[in-house]
């Protein structure tokens, strides 16, 4: 059986970083946001057809793709969505036409190689605390960098549809705490008026947008460091910063995230629409910078 893969994702995550993920031990992601922290624990099964997510997820984070990007979609009692746009200089208040700036895109995750519309494996059911990437409606090859935590059971509603589960979410009291926040519509602001990328857009107390401030791979109590993301940006050893000098592996990074960009662009979705569960195209994309820690 073919695994889904994702060639750009798998060859950052091994040509930027220098190792390999190991498909036979789950890895713990932290996101910490502008109004807490949540934990996704990818591949709880340990389930190799879902090493392609793997390599997807830890790619963006890796090349700090999520750094600074907005929660953009809260609606009460289905999902949490995130990782699909970048904050830019945007306020709620001035949140220009056409809404927030995309993201150059890493090769889809690829789940259905016979293109029949099903995927190709037996995958978890989306039930409540279950992660999936976003997709286009129809289209399970679709999965970038776009994701949601499910609220609820919506297994009969989105199984079918070719959304497959590939991490868990730790403790949902984190993910409520997002959820408890007030929710606006922004959509008429931006001209796209119920776009349901931006009809139920989260703001902290202060009312600004919920952002992600750092996100780190954690494998242990003691480590904060896991897997194949090693050298790109800053590491903190017992306190002090460590820049990384693999210069070499920057520049690699850049030509693979080019050489992804434009191979791919037929394939995507443009910078003005994104995934969203059981809807087409609506809005899509990341941001920039992460900050791996290594904690005693």
């Amino acid at each position: 059986m073919l695994r889904p893969y994702s060639p750009a994702a798998a060859l950052i995550a091994t040509l930027v970083i220098g190792l390999a993920p190991s498909i036979g031990s789950a890895q713990t992601v932290r996101f910490l946001t502008s109004v807490g922290d949540f934990y996704l624990e990818l591949n709880p099964t340990n389930d190799a057809n879902l090493q392609g997510h793997v390599d997807n997820l830890l790619a963006y984070i890796g090349t700090g793709r999520y750094h600074g990007s907005v929660v953009n979609r809260a609606p009460e009692g289905f999902v949490l969505q995130l990782g699909g746009f970048e904050q830019g200089n945007f306020t709620p208040e001035t949140l220009p036409p056409g809404g927030f700036d995309g993201i150059e895109k890493f090769d889809s995750v690829t789940v259905d190689a016979n293109d029949d519309g099903i995927v190709d494996f037996d995958t978890l059911p989306n039930t409540t605390g279950t992660v999936s990437l976003a997709l286009a409606g129809g289209q399970p090859n679709s999965g970038t960098s776009s994701f949601f935590v499910n609220l609820t059971d919506n297994s009969d509603l989105l199984d079918v549809q070719g959304f497959a589960p590939f991490a868990t979410v730790t403790d949902m009291a984190d993910i409520d705490r997002i959820m408890a926040l007030e929710q606006v519509d922004l959509s008429a602001q931006i001209g796209q008026s119920g776009n349901l990328a931006y009809i139920d857009v989260p703001l902290t107390p202060d009312g600004d947008f919920v952002i992600l401030e750092s996100v780190m791979v954690i494998d242990d109590p003691f480590v904060d460091f896991a897997g194949p993301i090693r050298s790109v940006s800053s590491v903190v050893v017992d306190g002090a910063e460590l820049l990384s000098s693999a210069s070499s592996a920057a520049t690699s990074s850049n030509a693979l995230l080019n050489a992804a960009s434009s191979s791919s662009s037929s394939s995507l979705l443009s910078a003005t629409s994104a995934p969203e569960p059981t809807a087409a195209l609506l809005g899509l994309l990341a941001a920039a910078g992460v900050t791996l820690r290594r904690r005693r």
